[in-house]
């Protein structure tokens, strides 16, 4: 079978980019700056592609994960999610916290930097305003419209709480409160502005919070459409052990 030029070029960039971080030592740990080096190199020329089409200033560019670094002990990809605990598939800070980059020259400032939840699902009515279109209630769109708060017009925050679900594991926030819910144990509560590596559960200091926070995560899961399947039991059990796994919460030198 022929071999392509492409695929002869990316064979030499996967080794130049592995000896780049040779260093490094541990090689899977090595194998993911390589990879996260190289889609930083792609990055950088779709920006060039922009500029030459002279399209750059008023393209949007969003740049996001789904989710947390995979690095669950026995199915780590070398990343490290610290200084947060939990990783992919949870719904500790180490599988949702993720950052999220927006830009467009001639609708936002450069540099301004924002701590605030926000969601993928605000993309939608972000982009539709930016746009020029309408959103109205009937639409029914969980996500908001980030654009005034971004430009400066609005102060307040985009959302004044979020939730998650994922197999086994849900969440809900309000501001830097967070109460985490499993199937096997009592609801545990966080707060995040003390203690971001959810390490030390205050639901026993906080028992009004609590059940407040956990009633309105509960009626948000049964108004919630039902999934079209669930994960097979035995990767509920495998991602109910993430809960209990032990995470770096230091980043490596």
């Amino acid at each position: 079978m022929p071999v392509s030029l492409c695929h002869v070029i990316s064979a030499i960039w996967y080794e130049e980019d592995l000896k780049r971080f040779a260093h490094i030592g541990d090689k899977l740990r090595s194998t993911y700056c390589a990879m996260v080096f190289r889609l930083d190199q792609n990055v950088g020329k779709i920006l060039d592609e922009l500029r030459k089409q002279d399209i750059e200033r008023e393209t949007i560019i969003v740049f996001l994960s789904d989710n947390g670094g995979q690095n669950a002990p026995g199915m780590s990809n070398g990343s490290v999610n610290a200084p947060f605990r939990g990783g992919k598939t949870t719904v500790l800070e180490g599988g949702i916290r993720v950052p999220m980059l927006l830009r467009w020259p001639a609708g936002l400032d450069a540099g301004k930097t924002v701590d605030a939840m926000v969601s993928s699902l605000d993309l939608v009515p972000t982009l539709i305003s930016a746009a020029g279109g309408s959103i109205d209630a009937g639409d029914r769109l969980d996500g908001v419209n980030l654009l005034p708060f971004l430009t400066g017009k609005s102060d307040r925050a985009p959302h004044d709480s979020l939730m998650w679900r994922y197999t086994v594991g849900a969440a809900r926030r309000e501001g830097n409160w967070k109460l985490v819910s499993l199937p096997d144990r009592l609801p545990m509560l966080y707060d995040l502005s003390a203690d971001p590596t959810e390490m030390n559960d205050v639901s026993p200091d906080q028992p009004e919070r609590t059940r407040a926070m956990l009633k309105e995560l509960g009626q948000w899961e049964v108004r919630s459409l039902n999934p079209v399947f669930r994960e097979p039991a035995g990767w509920r059990v495998r991602h109910l052990g993430f809960y209990d796994s032990q995470y770096p919460l230091t980043q490596p030198q």
